[in-house]
Parts: C-alpha cells; structure tokens; sequence
C-alpha cells in the first residue's frame, strides 16, 4: 500500500522538529483552502464548525450557555507554526506545538443565555468573535492502537491553550432584536473584553480542543505511525 503521493512532501526523520516544523507550516500556509486527501485533511480555511458550546457556570461572573452552529473559523492558513516537540520513534510521546496568529474569527450563527459580569444576556441570530495576535499551544500523548497489522498512533490527554492580545465580540439580534439595548451590550461586551475572555478562557479552549483533537486524529489515523517517518 502506497502512503504517499508524489505531491507529498519528504518525510521527516523521527524526531527531527525542524523538519516537521516546515512541514506543518508549508501545509498551513499554502494548502490549507484545499483538502488533502493523502492526510487525510480538510479544508483547513475556512473551517467548517457543525456545533460548538461555551458553557460557563459555577461562581464566575461570566456565566453563559453559548451555542454556536453552522459557523465557519476564518485565519487559520495564518497560523505559524514556531516550535515543535515529540514525534521520536516512541509514539507516547509527550507533543507538542507551539503556533501563532495574527488573528482568527469563529463567523455564523449562535444563542446565548445568560448574564455577563453583571449584566443579563440572551439572543440568537449572526455572531462574529474574532482573535488576535494569538499564541496557542497544542500538547498530546499517543497511544498505539492496532490495525491490520500496523500500529497507528490514536491521541490522549488532548489539550489546548489560547492567549490573544486581544478579543472582539459582535452578537446580532440580541434581546429579541432591541437594537438599542443590542448596541449598548456588544459596547459593553467590547469595552471588558480582557476581563470576559479571561474568565471564559478555560471554556473556550475546551471547546476548541474538542474540535481540533478530530483534525489531528484523522490525520494519525491516515497510515501507520512508522510510515508517517523516515528511519534516517
């Protein structure tokens, strides 16, 4: 069984950071409005987001049921990809990535419930949040998993870690359309955004985490980890 195409790029050798490092960059900077069926990836940008939740509860001040669906995640063809860790011939791991973008935008449709520091929220309709200057880190184990023979890498103890400069917030039709209230409220949402990301940046990641944590196993789940490398 073949597990490269000719437009594939060279492997990389167990462990060499360097090379992966250029890799995953080239694909994120050239190839990512395309799917790349060798890889068993996507379309990267924009990305296809069916359902995602931002649930925040207990005693923060920021305590929402926020639901986006049919959203689409604009920038990440930025992402930058600057320092890399694991991928020896031990597939356990640990692994890591370490990547930044100037800026990135989850865009469609949402509801929320709520109240934000110390206001009431509710709504549905169009929502735009968009990032910036973000550093985020990506971090895994591996765990072998068999199949026809060969041993394919499955993903654990996913995690995901987001810091931007900055966060900028627009939720239409909110409170059932009043636009006056509808302003008033993204102004404020817009005028504490450090304070409001800061207490829903657990949640935030998770839900991000959920979703890219498929990414990455479809692309480990292509072919067999020893294939994925070159010996030397």
């Amino acid at each position: 069984m073949e597990y490269f195409t000719a437009d594939d790029p060279q492997p990389c050798k167990f462990g060499d950071t360097d090379c992966i490092l250029k890799i995953c960059n080239k694909i994120f900077s050239e190839q990512a409005s395309e799917d790349i069926p060798s890889l068993n990836l996507k379309r990267l940008d924009p990305l296809h987001v069916d359902r995602m939740e931002i649930n925040q509860g207990g005693n923060s001040p920021v305590g929402i049921n926020l639901t986006f669906t049919d959203n689409m995640i604009h920038g990440l063809k930025n992402m930058r990809f600057v320092k890399v860790k694991g991928f020896g011939k031990d597939l356990a791991g640990p692994h890591e990535l370490k990547a930044v973008m100037k800026s990135v935008s989850l865009v469609g449709r949402y509801s929320i419930n709520g109240k934000v520091l110390i206001l009431p929220i509710s709504g549905n309709g169009q929502s735009n949040i968009t990032l910036t200057n973000v550093r985020a880190i990506l971090g895994f184990s591996g765990k072998p998993m068999e199949k026809n023979g060969e041993t394919y890498m499955d993903i654990t103890d996913f995690k995901l870690s987001m810091k931007p400069d900055t966060s900028h917030y627009h939720f239409g039709n909110l409170f059932n359309g009043d636009k006056a209230l509808g302003d008033n409220m993204n102004a404020f949402l817009n005028d504490n955004s450090e304070a409001i990301y800061k207490e829903t940046s657990a949640s935030i990641d998770k839900s991000f985490a959920d979703l890219f944590i498929g990414i990455i196993k479809n692309v480990f789940s292509q072919r067999p980890y020893a294939k994925l490398f070159m010996e030397k």
